[in-house]
């Protein structure tokens, strides 16, 4: 293995001549410091720990005859006599080579693995950015789109509204039923457009409005909203069950659009009770505040909530519910931007609860 003939070696060489000089020094130094002695950077170094009893297995780079070298693993027993006195030393190696191929092809593959795995990461980035670029540019460039289209439809649709109504004041007696009957038929389509292109131009600003957070008294928000939609409404029996509400942090105006949302739907929903029942409160869910409404109205089929905060999705038709089928939408885009949820929970006949937080945070 090594190319010495038994006479090259006998009373000429030692062991420490056939291993790398510079390991020999460095094991020798690390001996040292392990077993606080000094250590001579020779054969001591090779035999020191068995000479304390102690099994040695190492890895040092062996040296032929020729000058070439090979990695090698080392053993060292030492041999005793029968009083346990130290007599010789066993030293055996081991030509380690193909190992260290081995483990050397194995670190280069890891490698070239790890700069493919890594260029792959990058590109993926690259890609998730300039899809993220085009894809906020897209709703940019639609938002755009809805909000100048919205805004021009409403000039035409008041003009269609508004002499309808003139036609109605100035020859209403002249037109036969059928006549004025079409005419309101009109004037109510164009207002109910007239609706859904505000609800429409809403959502398109939400997300070009900045978000002002700041605390405010929620309790005081709710109040507010329910005497703007005309609490107590004396032509219907609504009971307002309030419970505790903490102190929101958020974009006030942007939440009263909220709570308005929701509570109009509420009062929409139960509009067919003899006794209506509005539960408004806050519970803990998965640490954070969720506020929420609960009414005991007609409910609707969870099978579908997925679709409940899509814009022009409707559970009831228009003739039996008012409405544009924007507000649920409004409300998770302005719940988003807050960095919350928004959901519902209900049963057809039973009524529903929707519930939103404004941080997916644990609150104390």
């Amino acid at each position: 293995m090594l190319g010495y003939a038994a006479c090259d070696v006998m009373n000429k060489i030692t062991p420490a001549a056939m291993h790398d000089p510079k390991e020999i020094i460095a094991r020798a130094n690390a001996l040292s410091v392990e077993f606080g002695t000094p250590i001579a950077p020779g054969f001591e170094a090779l035999v020191f720990k068995a000479s304390r009893g102690i099994e040695d297995i190492y890895e040092l780079t062996k040296v032929r005859k020729d000058g070439s070298r090979f990695p090698a693993i080392v053993s060292v027993t030492a041999l005793r006599d029968e009083r346990a006195r130290v007599i010789g030393y066993l030293l055996i190696g081991t030509d380690n080579s193909a190992r260290k191929r081995a483990e050397e092809a194995l670190t280069a593959a890891s490698a070239a693995q790890s700069a493919i795995i890594r260029q792959l990461n990058e590109d993926l980035e690259e890609r998730v950015k300039e899809r993220t670029s085009q894809l906020e540019s897209a709703n940019h460039e639609l938002e755009a789109f809805s909000y100048s289209v919205s805004h021009d439809l409403r000039t035409p649709l008041r003009a269609i509204d508004g002499f309808s109504q003139v036609v109605l004041d100035r020859f209403g007696p002249q037109l036969p039923d059928d006549g004025r009957r079409y005419l309101g038929t009109i004037r109510a389509g164009a207002q109910k457009m007239g609706a859904l292109i505000d609800d429409l131009l809403t959502f398109a600003r939400l997300n070009r409005q900045a978000l002002s957070k700041r605390p405010f008294d929620s309790v005081k928000l709710v109040r507010e909203i329910l005497d703007e939609l005309g609490y107590p409404w004396p032509e219907r029996h609504v009971q307002i069950r309030f419970g505790e509400l903490p102190q929101s942090i958020g974009d006030r105006a942007l939440l009263k659009q909220v709570w308005l949302n929701l509570l109009s739907n509420a009062l929409k929903y139960t509009c067919k009770r003899e006794d209506a029942v509005l539960e408004i409160g806050c519970t803990k869910v998965r640490g954070a505040d969720a506020f929420f409404v609960r009414d005991n109205g007609i409910g609707f089929d969870m099978r579908f909530a997925d679709k409940l905060f899509g814009v022009f999705q409707r559970f009831h038709r228009a003739e039996d519910f008012e409405g544009t089928g924007v507000g649920l939408a409004i409300v998770q885009r302005i719940i988003n931007r807050h960095g919350g949820r928004v959901w519902a929970e209900a049963a057809v006949g039973k009524g529903a609860v929707f519930y939103f937080t404004l941080s997916e945070e644990p609150q104390s």
